[in-house]
């Protein structure tokens, strides 16, 4: 919806209609219907579904007699190519005569519409998509010969590439044959752009795969020709070509036999720096070599499973057994199938170790027979029978106490008689014989005394990394007392240079053993290794525990990974400066003067303000000093962008933050943000998918100010028009896949009729290609969506009116100035239909 239409709206809300079945979609447009004058009862007992609906809405708008289309049984898309059809003036009736289908009426009428000779692909052998082809063709003026692919032995695909080659003015005559398939047709056409230009000799002995490799290989300017020649296969080469890229040693680990993903494993170890030596074997599978880079990158012997017989997924249940501690001896056996191996590892994961006896085993002694016992061992058996009265286990038998009462016979009790007692009862490690002697000398009763002490295991320490620079620093700017924010501590780079240690590694430790007073060994659980450090820039030591930086640069931790960047540190830009490229971070102490163009791939860190200028960015954006933007200028980056204020800027990143915003056009798949009571959005639009935070939003003048939040019209178009394809192929698969079953009744028939039997079945092919492509978009675009559901505006001070709040494709627009001392919220209601203030 324009800007012009929201003005016109006064507190209230409307729907601007969604063209997709979901949701609330078939009421609202019975609502809309209604609205128009439409005789909706009738419209419900009909049945339509919602796309049907909007397109009699569509109609009625368009003042057309809807009543020619007014059919149920009649898809939305044949509705909308009726209404097209009597809205452009356009008498389709001889083709419709003619027996086309729906789609290809379309893409005629489409044609005619712009004044195109139709005659040249309005014919029944032209499938729709090959028509669309032929079309956009026509439509450039002559720019397009599309005598090179109106051979309907092309499908559309290959159409689709031969108008493009010809479209950037390259020699398609190479590849602009029927025999040569769609995707190496690409390949042949990108490549050509590039400046590498294939012979016939090329195309016609490669495939697809392996030209786009050679293509590659020239952009990534590396030498991928002997590898051609050893008939290396498109994934292989993929895999050398990126090790020659990266400069990673990668011959001496491969060989011919290897699978194309088997050669990644070995690539990705030696990035890593592993030992991949004890993997780098064609006897192995690519997965059983990922299971054994995974136990390298953990920091583990992997020697118990480096064994060709095991399965990848024997491996990964004795790999994980490794990494928890446990005795993997106990199910590595290859009689045990991964299943199998699955239980024994929860098991012993739930018994981490196995304890001996207890004191149970103690009340099992039997006193010897008193026919056979001397004085002293009589004694002894009385005390085994009193045994309460004389010992006491504590801490799970970790400690053994005496108590010796008064002997009514006066006797002492002897070292030995202690000895024999405690022999008894099966205490036999760690007995203190200093302490038994002192009792033994003692006159007088013992009340308790601590007479053997197990000794405690000690289980091991867990790896861990001690880094060599700020891991924990976050780039949050620091909120002054007045609620401003102070970018100055965000603006500081940590760097390194090369050479630098920026983390060591400190191994696990095994831990001791530790026994009871029975002698029950308690074992130690051994401390766990963690995975070797992840990112650029930095590689590990032959120590297999340094890590140093490869070149030097601005580091920081990002989502878990270390990453060292190029750094390139300018005193300012000046508008006589060429535009900057630079493939890393931009560090700028000074100011950005008017007119510059930067293009970075990292960060861009600005000291001082910058002015009319455009920034591109494949990271963050922090400008400390400011942004204004008076004739035009502004900051698209992929990550987050933050400035202590933006004035006339247009900004597109993910989170968006500065003290206010004048004026400016906001694109933020994330959260926009103003600090403090000062903080402001004024004037401009702000599209934002999670929402906004500010003080105060629009303006005592009435300045135009527009706040888009969640799904916006430019995102839900997208998505409608995407649906609308997926359900355009679906319906031309249909009718393919009728023809197809048509055919098999024909049977086998002349030549005329294979070759068409040859092209419905790579129709039906690529038609099942795209679908999916398209299924897999939608699946994206709706957990974008999504994200927006919950998407409202949050405001600390004060909402102006005529400030226009678009949520969801909901509008309402403030009629009143609304002033809060705590918070106003701007959101939808529960059934999404209308804004609601909080």
């Amino acid at each position: 919806m324009s800007v012009s239409e929201m003005e016109q709206e006064n507190s209230t809300t409307t729907y601007s209609g969604l063209d997709v079945f979901g949701g609330n979609s078939y009421e609202k447009e019975l609502q809309l219907l209604k609205e128009a004058g439409a005789d909706v009862e009738k419209l419900k007992a009909m049945k339509f579904n919602a796309l049907q609906l909007a397109e009699i809405r569509k109609g009625i708008v368009d003042k057309v007699d809807v009543s020619k289309y007014l059919d149920r049984s009649l898809s939305w898309s044949a509705m909308e190519e009726i209404r097209l059809e009597m809205f452009q003036g356009i008498d389709m009736s001889k083709y419709r005569a003619a027996g086309f289908d729906v789609l290809q009426l379309s893409q005629i009428r489409q044609g005619i519409a712009s004044q195109l000779d139709v005659s040249a692909y309005a014919k029944k052998e032209y499938f729709a998509d090959q028509m669309r082809e032929l079309r956009l063709g026509l439509s450039s003026n002559g720019k397009v010969p599309i005598i090179f692919y109106q051979d309907p032995a092309f499908d559309a695909l290959q159409m689709r590439e031969i108008r493009k080659g010809l479209e950037a003015e390259i020699d398609v005559s190479l590849y602009a044959k029927v025999n040569i398939p769609s995707l190496k047709m690409r390949a042949v056409r990108r490549s050509a752009q590039d400046g590498l230009v294939f012979d016939e000799n090329t195309i016609n002995r490669f495939n697809a795969g392996v030209l786009n490799e050679l293509h590659n290989a020239y952009v990534d300017k590396v030498d991928i020709r002997k590898y051609i020649a050893a008939r290396y296969d498109e994934d292989q080469l993929e895999q050398v070509r990126i090790a020659l890229k990266n400069g990673i040693p990668i011959d001496q680990y491969i060989t011919g036999d290897m699978r194309g993903d088997a050669m990644k494993e070995i690539r990705l170890g030696l990035e890593a720096g592993l030992d991949v030596k004890k993997y780098a074997n064609v006897a192995f599978g690519w997965q059983q070599m990922h299971e054994m880079r995974l136990g390298l990158e953990h920091q583990i012997d992997i020697t118990p499973y480096c064994n060709a017989y095991y399965r990848a997924t024997q491996m990964r249940q004795i790999r994980l057994g490794l990494e928890m501690g446990l005795d993997v001896s106990r199910y590595s056996s290859l009689m045990y199938t991964a299943k199998d191996m699955r239980r024994i590892r929860e098991q012993l994961l739930v018994t981490q170790f196995e304890n001996g006896g207890d004191e149970a085993a103690a009340a099992d002694v039997v006193p010897t027979k008193a026919t056979t016992l001397s004085t002293e061992d009589a004694f002894v058996n009385d005390m085994i029978v009193h045994r309460d009265t004389y010992i006491a286990f504590e801490d799970n038998n970790m400690k053994c106490f005496l108590s010796l009462p008064q002997r009514m016979d006066g006797k002492k009790y002897t070292q030995e008689i202690l000895e024999k007692f405690l022999d008894k009862m099966k205490v036999k490690f760690g007995l203190d014989k200093d302490t038994l002697t002192v009792l033994s000398q003692s006159d007088k009763p013992v009340i308790r005394a601590l007479v053997a002490e197990g000794r405690e295991v000690v289980h091991g320490t867990n790896g861990y990394y001690e880094y060599f620079f700020d891991t924990e620093r976050k780039e949050e700017p620091e909120i002054m007392k007045d609620g401003t924010a102070d970018l100055s501590n965000i603006t500081k780079i940590q760097q390194v240079r090369v050479g630098d240690r920026i983390a060591l590694y400190h191994k696990a430790t095994k831990g001791a053993d530790g026994f009871d007073v029975y002698g029950n060994l308690v074992k130690a659980i051994p401390g766990k290794e963690i995975p070797i450090l992840k990112g650029t820039g930095f590689m590990i030591m032959s120590d297999r525990v340094s890590y140093v930086a490869t070149y030097s640069g601005a580091i920081g931790m990002v989502e878990g990974k270390v990453e060292i960047k190029k750094l390139m540190v300018l005193e300012e830009v000046k508008i006589t400066d060429k535009k900057i490229k630079y493939d890393g971070t931009l560090f700028v102490a000074g100011d950005i003067n008017s007119g510059s163009d930067l293009e970075v791939t990292g960060d861009v860190i600005i000291g001082g303000h910058m002015e009319s200028s455009i920034i591109v960015a494949g990271g963050n954006v922090i400008i400390k000093g400011g942004v204004t933007c008076p004739i035009k200028g502004g900051v698209r980056a992929e990550g987050d962008v933050s400035a202590k204020y933006f004035e006339g800027a247009e900004i597109a990143g993910n989170n968006v933050s500065a003290n206010y915003f004048i004026n400016c056009k906001v694109e933020a798949k994330g959260l926009v943000k103003t600090y403090g009571r000062a903080g402001m959005i004024y004037g401009g639009t702000v599209n934002s998918l999670y929402g906004i935070e500010t003080a105060s939003v629009g303006n005592k003048t009435g300045a135009k100010t527009i706040i888009s939040l969640g799904v916006n019209s430019a995102l839900l178009q997208k998505f409608n028009n995407t649906k609308k394809g997926l359900e355009r192929e679906l319906e031309q698969l249909e009718t393919l896949e009728k023809e197809k079953e048509r055919l098999k009744e024909v049977g086998a028939g002349d030549m005329k009729m294979m070759q068409w039997k040859v092209k419905i079945n790579a129709a039906v092919a690529s038609k099942e290609i795209r679908i999916k492509e398209l299924k897999e978009t939608l699946g994206k675009m709706e957990a974008e969506m999504g994200r927006g559901n919950r998407a409202e505006a949050s405001i600390s001070e004060i909402a102006y009116a005529n400030t226009i709040f678009v949520i969801c494709g909901v509008i309402f627009k403030l009629d009143q100035d609304m002033k809060t001392y705590d918070k106003l919220t701007v959101k939808l209601d529960a059934n999404r239909e209308n804004v609601i203030l909080e």
